[in-house]
This record gives C-alpha cells, structure tokens and sequence, in this order.
C-alpha cells in the first residue's frame, strides 16, 4: 500500500513538474477606481464587456483564473476553461461574471458551453478599435453553446496556402419586451451564430487575403407574439436558413460580409479590412452597399524594451458609415427595402441589444447615453443609427511607460423616421498610460483620462486609477 501511495505522489509530483516548466494556468486580478461626472465618457465605459459603468463614480475589482490551451505541446484532445468575477460599487451595485465557461478541443475543433468574452469578424482585435459591426467587444458575454475552429484549418493537408474557419452557437438572452403583436413581453429570447471565413496565403507569405460573413439573430417567443405563430422548434429552422415566414423573416437578423488583407513588410504589418452590413435584404441590390465598417491599421514588427525615444506601434484608422440604409423609401409593393433601421427592431424592444449595451458597434448607442431631449420612444433601442464617424486609435511607448490614444468624432442624423432637427457633433476620446512596477512585468499601475464633447452626448469627463496583476502559474 505505502509503495503504490509513493508511486502516485512521483507521479503527481512529476505532473507539477512538467506543468511549471509549460504553465496552462493563467490568473489576473484587477483594481479599479473611478471619479466621473454623472455620465461615464463613452470611450471609458464602451468596448469592455459590460465591465464598465455608465453612471457615475465608482470602484471596481475583477478577478480571473483560466486554463489555456498548450500550444508548445498541440495534443489532439485538450481541455480549457475560464471564470472571471467582477465587482462593482457606485451608484449601481453589483456582482457578475463574465467568464463562466469550459471547452474541449479535438484537433482544430472546439466545443465550448458557458459565456466568454470573444469578437466576432474581420476588424483590429485590440482595444484600439471603434468594434466589429455586428458582434463587438462592447456586450456582457451571454450564455451559449459553441461548436467552432478558433483558428485557421488547412484545406490541403500539410499546406496552409488556403485554410478556413467557422463558428456555430446558440445562446440564451433571457426575457424581452415586445411592442407588436398579442403579448407586450416573452419569458426568453435566444441569440443564433454562425461564421465562416477563408484565408488564402501561407504565414510566410507577405501577403495574405480574408474573406467570409457572420449571420446572427435574436428570436423567441413566436409562439406568443403572432395568432398562429411558429413554435420553437419550427422557427428555429426558420431562423437558421433565414427563411420568410408571413412575408417577414423569423427574428431579428443582422449579419456582416466581411474582406480583409494583411501585408507583412520588414518593419511594419499592414491589416486592410472592410465589413459591408447586410438586414433585410439591402445589400443584395446594392442599396446599402456604402455602409460599413472600413480600417487601415499599422502594426510595428516587434516592439522594443524600454529606451529614450518615442516608439509609435501601432496606428489604426477607420471609417463607420451607416447614412444610406437602403434609402429612404420601404415599400412591399416595389420590392423598395430602404429604411434598414440598423440596431432597433420592430418586434423586440431591445433591438440589438444584451443588457442594455449594444451587441455591435458601440458607435450606435443605446437611448439612455444620450441627451434626454433627444431621447424619444422606450420601444426603439436607439434613435440614431444614421451616422458618419471618423475613429483614431494609437499606441506609443516611451522609455518605460505605455500609452494608447482612441478617439472618435461622429456626425449624427438620427434615424429615417425619427431624424434629428439638426446634425449633431460629437466626439469622445480616452488616454490611457501605463507603468510596469516590477521587473517581471506582471504588475501594472494604469492612468485613464477621457471625456465626451459634443452634442449628442452630455458633456463627461472622469479620471480612472487602476492597478492589475497577471501571469501564468508557475
């Protein structure tokens, strides 16, 4: 007995051994404090998983434990898993997860089950960016059910000339209120995924080309909503194969076609990308065609250790362009689908929406960050999604500090129906600052100045102090 109990503590002492040597254990822990006018400043509050407050002056900690995959030890079959808790004291209280999530890999194939930050699309993945159109890093992630290839996976054996990936999930949103049809609410509402994308050129190309689309819907409740309406098992192959039903699809469709080009050069990474929106049929005749996410980032090769120049890393602009809609006629009779209404839907109050923050761009903003004057209807979920924005991002490094600059000046309309009495101005920016405390670089003291001056939000300002440990298990 004594010797099978100390082959097994060689062995567990072994397994300790071989894990600290290639950790898969990651851990991060964060401390927030925040003075804000009544309003967080758009660019302090969006793109962060609904970590971030929208009123007031707050405090916050946030705390996150993962297992990654082994990339320096690809097995066939591996396991990951994250949680991540947040907590948050101001003026609205409360305690949430955003990672809660376990999956397995067999191979190239993942299937994932709970919720997990993610961004969906051909667009800069880094803080820098205004977001990906349809599935942005603005939301709090919300429980699903994902079969995917997170990465590219050759389609010729052995030869990554041309790879594709794709991603299939099902996810529950909770109750929504609705403004058509014979109930004014359901009990659940579900949001549809799927992606899929190609790559043509080798990773040691220098140039490589991406295309692909990503189809989402929210849905439920059919059943309540409309005399005669579908049951959940009937409308949800109608929301997968986008199927009209009634003349009008099932849900609230919204989706991207998305290309991209990357060109790696000696010094710098050039990343070209442009998402074309696609609703209700718009974009098949080109009605929309001009509406879109466009960007140009500039990436550095490698960034260098502390020095006394500036060194500028990365630099990304980009272009939202959501004015045309399809023009500014709907009509049945003509087969005219103008009025596209981005973001707002005319059965669900939500419209795009996860607990109140938007699902895509944040550029198009829920009603309750706006003025109150321009606020209007509790049934739409914004009244502005006709908008021209012009969006800089940067980050620069100088001697042993970081910077990042993201900005955005907007011109707002409103909506077709709804449009403003005059365009509004608006722009809002964020600078943040860094500073490693240690020589292993696993502690952070951050610095975040923004503010929001214009007319379409009230003016903001807020000052953010934080500190943040991360690194892997040793």
């Amino acid at each position: 007995m004594r010797k099978h109990l100390f082959v097994l503590l060689l062995c567990i002492a072994y397994s300790f051994k071989t894990q600290a040597q290639d950790s898969t254990f990651f851990y991060s822990a964060t401390l927030l404090g925040t003075a804000s006018t009544s309003q967080v400043p758009f660019w302090l509050s969006n793109n962060q998983n609904g970590i971030i407050p929208t009123k007031g002056s707050f405090a916050g900690i946030k705390a996150s434990f993962h297992r990654v995959y082994n990339q320096n030890n690809p097995r066939f079959l591996q396991w990951s898993g994250g949680v991540e808790a947040v907590g948050i004291a101001g003026k609205n209280s409360s305690v949430f997860f955003t990672d809660l999530f376990i999956a397995g890999k067999a191979g190239p194939v993942e299937l994932s089950v709970g919720q997990r930050k993610e961004m969906i699309g051909l667009a800069d993945s880094s803080s820098l960016t205004s977001g990906s159109f349809a599935l942005s890093q603005n939301y709090r992630p919300y429980p699903k059910i994902q079969l995917s290839t997170p990465k590219f996976v050759n389609i010729i054996p052995g030869n990554d000339i041309i790879g594709f990936k794709f991603t299939y999930s099902d996810g529950i949103l909770g109750p929504s209120g609705v403004h058509y049809g014979n109930v004014s609410s359901v009990d659940e509402t579900y949001l549809h995924h799927k992606a899929f994308y190609l790559k043509l050129g080798k990773r040691r190309h220098k140039l490589n080309l991406f295309a692909g689309f990503n189809h989402q819907v929210i849905w439920g409740g059919e059943d309540k909503i409309f005399t005669g309406g579908l049951k959940r098992s009937s409308a949800y192959e109608y929301v997968v194969f986008g199927k009209s039903w009634l003349s009008s699809r099932v849900g609230n469709h919204f989706g991207t076609i998305d290309l991209a080009a990357e060109w790696k050069g000696s010094r710098w990474d050039v990343f070209l990308y442009r998402q074309s929106i696609y609703e209700d049929g718009s974009l098949s005749d080109l009605s929309n065609v001009a509406d879109g996410l466009n960007g140009l980032r500039f990436k550095k090769k490698s960034r260098p250790g502390p020095s006394d120049g500036i060194s500028v890393n990365t630099v990304l602009l980009e272009l939202i362009y959501t004015k045309n809609q399809g023009g500014a006629v709907f009509d049945f009779n003509t087969s005219t689908f103008g009025m596209d209404d981005y973001f707002n839907h005319y059965v669900y109050n939500r419209g795009w929406s996860y607990k109140g923050r938007t699902l895509g761009s944040p550029i198009i903003a829920p009603q309750s960050s706006f003025r109150p004057e321009l606020q209007s209807s509790s049934t739409l979920f914004t009244p502005n999604n006709r908008i021209i924005a012009y969006h800089l991002g940067a980050d620069i490094s100088w001697k042993d500090l970081n910077f990042s600059l993201k900005g955005t000046h907007s011109v707002n309309l409103g909506t077709y129906r709804r449009p403003f009495s005059e365009t509004l101005h608006q722009t809002s920016f964020i600078l943040n600052a860094e500073k490693s405390l240690s020589a292993s670089r696993k502690d952070y003291l951050t610095l975040s100045l923004a503010a929001d001056i214009g007319k379409l939000y009230p003016n903001n300002m807020a000052i953010m102090v934080g500190w943040r440990k991360s690194g892997f298990i040793r």
